[in-house]
């Protein structure tokens, strides 16, 4: 009734808000206090047992790991000789090459074995890079990195994908640079062996996927890693 009504609203006025939260709480309109409460014991009053990880926190996890993994597949250069099998010349269609031919030499490209692993389909180069490749004193250049890098990933995909196709074209390795992306971790010093490792992460169509490191002798120092796309071409 209307007199009923009124009663009830003086007792809500006469109350506060702790009559009205008496009367919602039935109606499911919990206070911020019982949503908190829920949040700390779970959901429908199950208590949770994995502790909250922020998304800072996962993606430090994930940089750990990534930098874990990569450390343990470094290679030093007496697990490649003895892992791998070392390839006896360079490939015919290199021996023109800027990185076989024009840059070999005293103080350049002083030193060079190739070695390959087809369970892995991947492979090594190890070089002696002199100080007459370098941009700051001391200091390999950047160019002559990415120039390696490239060698390599060429080699790869010739040695472990095209070649067993057999696409090529007048004696000349049908597979071509598309992209190569370096990133450079620490100077890379001259007069000293460094080995350039790559391998082929999956085959889509005529593409190519690889991926690859540089390191000193001993492996435990990388240099830079690289990505690269190579697509081979359509066999004629």
């Amino acid at each position: 009734t209307t007199m009923q009504s009124k009663q009830l609203f003086g007792v809500l006025c006469a109350g506060g808000g702790a009559a009205l939260a008496g009367l919602l709480l039935p109606l499911g309109v919990a206070p911020r206090a019982q949503a908190d409460a829920d949040a700390a014991t779970g959901v429908h009053g199950i208590p949770e047992t994995v502790p909250r990880v922020s998304r800072a926190e996962e993606e430090e996890k994930k940089k750990t790991a990534a930098k874990a993994v990569t450390k343990a597949e470094l290679k030093d250069i007496q697990t490649i000789r003895r892992t791998m099998s070392r390839r006896d010349t360079t490939p015919e269609y290199k021996k023109l090459g800027a990185w076989h031919n024009t840059l070999r030499g005293e103080d350049m490209v002083e030193e060079m074995e190739l070695y390959l692993d087809g369970n892995e389909k991947s492979v090594a180069g190890v070089y002696r890079l002199g100080c007459s490749l370098c941009g700051h004193r001391g200091i390999i250049h950047g160019g002559i990195t990415a120039m390696a890098f490239d060698d390599t990933f060429g080699l790869c995909a010739y040695s472990m994908h095209v070649k067993s196709r057999t696409l090529e074209n007048n004696g000349s390795p049908a597979a071509f640079t598309a992209n190569l992306d370096i990133n450079y971790r620490k100077p890379l010093p001259c007069d000293q062996r460094v080995v350039f490792n790559a391998k082929i992460d999956r085959v889509e169509g005529r593409k190519i996927f690889m991926s690859g490191y540089a390191t000193n002798e001993a492996g435990d120092t990388k240099y830079a890693d690289s990505t690269a796309l190579f697509i081979a071409a359509r066999k004629k």
